[in-house]
């Protein structure tokens, strides 16, 4: 064997050309990162307009509540209809309904139209279809690759989402600050665009789905509720990802008023403090991709959370700009990988036919999660400004760590290590 060849076969066995060698799996990727990068650039005029609106903590926070209500309300239904139908037809309609809001919430922006109330039932429309969307896309990876190689899979997803949240909204507040947030809106229907024909040419392999019963949705709901109380390890990683998701990630809801009000930077500062966060984002996000298996996990996970909540620590603890985005952007390595290291246990833990449910529920945690704690951060900014109740939720979430310290040799044994999967994703 030459060099080459012997060169050629290690980087095809490393963790992200593995994930990469599949063709569904390229595709979907891809095509994902375009509309995320739209999704940003939504995000960030969204969060800039709410601000630019009200100049208003609370309603900064409240855009964010808004968006995730739905997730909260109807996320478990959602859950058990994704078990029951047919996944890949569910998120083309969704993407379609996305693309449709899009041209709303531009239209609007461009005619003037706009105000907070149009603001917040707009969130809340979006929402209403990101409790759909956001599970099923998350139960549809596991069907692009084989089960060897999901944990490359789901890492590099979240190294694509941290590029696109990296250059979305440096590009989104230079696009904000040089022409109008309109554009940028108008920009961020390309990326929904190009996710719905990627959608089009990929065919999942089937998986194990929930058969309809007689008792119907209600009792699925119920199902999927309890799979996840009564199971040892799913629920109890369920909740720790919740308490993280809502302490720790939830600043950068808060971010728009830390950038104007704390540094005085305005829109691009608030797009570079982003920036760096998926810098650092991508780096954690590659480097757990590269790491390519389940064993080690669950200490990576807690680990991880504590590394961010001293780094939340630091960053509230400064008012020099340039220092702020270095502790951003080593926050973007750790919550890269506190956020997905969990997410590759559940999804590597679940049965098949609960996985609609069981990612929903993670849906719920990963959305509402930040927009709770935004809400209730926004809301004392009121009265101590913003930077203490950021400390506060790094505090809670350090003691989070602590309490799950006991419990992380046995959450390893049930969680980590390969698990025998009913059929294998075909290469291409």
């Amino acid at each position: 064997m030459s060099i080459a060849t012997k060169i050629r076969a290690q980087f095809l066995d490393k963790g992200i050309a593995r994930a990469l060698r599949h063709r569904e799996y390229r595709i979907f990727a891809l095509t994902n990162w375009v509309s995320t990068m739209g999704n940003w650039f939504q995000r960030v005029g969204i969060g800039w307009l709410a601000w630019d609106i009200t100049h208003s903590g609370f309603w900064l926070g409240a855009v964010a509540l808004a968006e995730a209500l739905p997730l909260l309300l109807f996320i478990a239904f959602a859950g058990a209809i994704i078990d029951r139908i047919d996944r890949m037809r569910l998120i083309r309609y969704l993407q379609m309904l996305i693309i449709l809001l899009g041209v709303l919430l531009v239209t609007l922006t461009a005619l003037d139209l706009m105000n907070i109330v149009l603001l917040v039932l707009i969130a809340t429309a979006h929402g209403m279809i990101q409790t759909f969307h956001l599970p099923v896309r998350l139960t549809i990876v596991p069907n692009l690759v084989p089960r060897s190689d999901l944990t490359p899979a789901v890492a590099l997803n979240s190294a694509l989402f941290n590029t696109a949240r990296f250059i979305g909204p440096a590009i989104a507040g230079f696009v904000i600050a040089k022409f109008s947030v309109s554009i940028a809106f108008a920009l961020s229907i390309i990326g929904f665009v190009a996710f719905a024909i990627g959608l089009l040419m990929i065919n999942p392999r089937s998986e194990q789905r929930q058969k309809s019963q007689p008792s119907g949705l209600l009792a699925d709901v119920w199902e999927g509720i309890r799979y996840v109380g009564k199971h040892s390890s799913i629920g109890p990683v369920l909740l720790f990802v919740f308490i993280g998701a809502s302490f720790s990630r939830a600043f950068m809801d808060l971010a728009p008023g830390i950038a104007d009000d704390v540094f005085n930077r305005g829109a691009e500062g608030f797009g570079l403090l982003l920036s760096a966060i998926g810098v650092g984002g991508i780096c954690g996000a590659i480097g757990l991709a590269n790491y390519g298996k389940t064993d080690g996990l669950m200490n990576v996970s807690l680990v991880s959370l504590a590394l961010t909540a001293l780094f939340l620590l630091a960053f509230t603890a400064t008012n020099i700009f340039w220092l702020a985005l270095i502790f951003c952007a080593c926050l973007g390595v750790s919550l890269g990988v506190s956020t997905n290291a969990p997410q590759i246990l559940i999804q590597n833990t679940v049965d098949g036919a609960m996985r609609g449910r069981v990612m929903s529920i993670f849906g719920l945690t990963y959305r509402a999660g930040p927009a709770l704690g935004a809400l209730i951060m926004g809301a004392a900014s009121t009265y101590v400004g913003l930077q203490i109740p950021v400390a506060g939720g790094a505090v809670i979430c350090l003691i989070a760590v602590l309490l799950m310290l006991p419990k992380r040799k046995r959450l390893a044994a049930e969680m980590e290590g390969e698990k025998p999967a009913p059929e294998e994703a075909k290469t291409a």
